[in-house]
């Protein structure tokens, strides 16, 4: 079997997902006669796993498993191909809300609002101007493992969900990728049929408001307030299991680049006030300022290992005013500069160092 090229052991916070694309991707393998079992076993994946769709994987996993498998089959389009034959039910309890939904805009909204139903590792949002709706799918946390499958698996999937659900034959504006692409491009851009643009800041879509407006045609708002209840019901499930500090963790990342990390910002939207939340915090062992204070130290690492952000970017995207705030902050939790660590070979030393002592 071949594999990945070597990677590093560092921790890595696990983030869970329902592992869509992972199992949509060994049914592909089944149906065409390559062994998956390898695979699986490498990347500590199961078939079973892969079954208990509640239960869901880590979302590392199933990057590791489309990338490997992509290697595999020797296909660097698999993760489109693997999207062109799903039955689109199979996607779950997000495909049935945007399927109730009266609108294009209203079913993403669902989408939205209801993601961490299916992942912790995508936050969808979207921002309207005049003519115009721009969908930015916004990774809460940087992880090693190559994306670039699911996402391509991600796009023609979303696209064939719209397209099914008003039985019109639209395509975006515009489509955007975080990964790069040195191959393949003349299919990719024949399958979304669009303008495609590589190694951008975020995933993102643009949609004409026209699309935004079309009607669903199997919409059904009773059925709609029921799929909600239990969307509902299920994103409960999720905060319990995952904790508080978890779920803190996963708003600070969204909340970061604005600079609105207080308490009582959060709070809000956990639906709870800022005493509670520090309290139920302490419950756990844990402050607000060191949740706030890990979450920094663990993406300064990252963005530092990414030559493209500069020292004051990387200040801002870690919520700080001004530089100096930073430089004092990365000090504080390494005993050096994030100059002086940008600048060293060896930073995945470093990394690794301080990650054993911030989990």
């Amino acid at each position: 079997m071949k594999s990945l090229p070597g990677r590093g052991n560092r921790h890595k916070p696990f983030l869970w997902t329902r592992g869509i694309a992972a199992r949509e991707t060994l049914f592909y393998l089944d149906r065409h006669g390559i062994d998956a079992e390898p695979l699986l076993s490498k990347v500590e994946l199961s078939r079973s796993q892969l079954a208990q769709d509640a239960k869901g994987v880590s979302v590392a996993a199933q990057h590791q498993f489309l990338e490997l498998a992509t290697i595999e089959t020797e296909d660097p389009l698999l993760g489109l191909h693997v999207a062109a034959e799903v039955d689109l039910r199979d996607i779950g309890l997000l495909f049935y809300l945007a399927a109730s939904s009266a609108t294009v805009s209203e079913a993403l909204e669902q989408l939205a609002r209801y993601a961490a139903t299916t992942t912790e590792e995508i936050r969808l949002e979207i921002s309207y101007s005049k003519d115009q709706a721009v969908l930015v799918f916004r990774r809460i946390l940087l992880l090693d493992e190559p994306c670039g499958q699911f996402s391509e698996f991600g796009a023609l999937a979303l696209k064939r969900v719209l397209r099914e659900l008003t039985n019109r034959d639209f395509a975006p504006v515009r489509v955007a990728f975080a990964h790069s692409r040195r191959c393949g491009l003349r299919e990719v851009h024949r399958t979304l049929r669009c303008p495609v643009e590589f190694a951008q800041p975020n995933d993102s879509w643009v949609l004409p408001q026209s699309v935004m407006k079309l009607p669903i045609i199997s919409e059904d708002s009773q059925l709609l307030r029921i799929l909600e209840t239990h969307a509902d019901d299920l994103l409960a499930k999720r905060r319990i299991s995952a904790g508080l500090r978890a779920l803190v963790e996963n708003h600070l990342l969204d909340l970061l680049p604005s600079g609105k990390v207080q308490a009582a910002e959060v709070a809000k939207r956990l639906g709870t006030s800022a005493r509670s939340l520090r309290r139920q915090l302490a419950e756990e062992g844990v402050s607000f300022a060191e949740v706030l204070d890990r979450v920094r130290n663990r993406l300064a690492l990252q963005y530092l290992e990414d030559e493209r952000i500069s020292l004051q970017q990387t200040a801002w995207l870690l919520g700080y005013s001004e530089i100096g705030a930073f430089n004092h902050a990365f000090k504080r939790w390494t005993g050096t500069s994030p100059g002086r660590v940008r600048r060293s070979v060896g930073i995945r030393t470093t990394v690794n160092k301080v990650a054993e002592c911030c989990p």
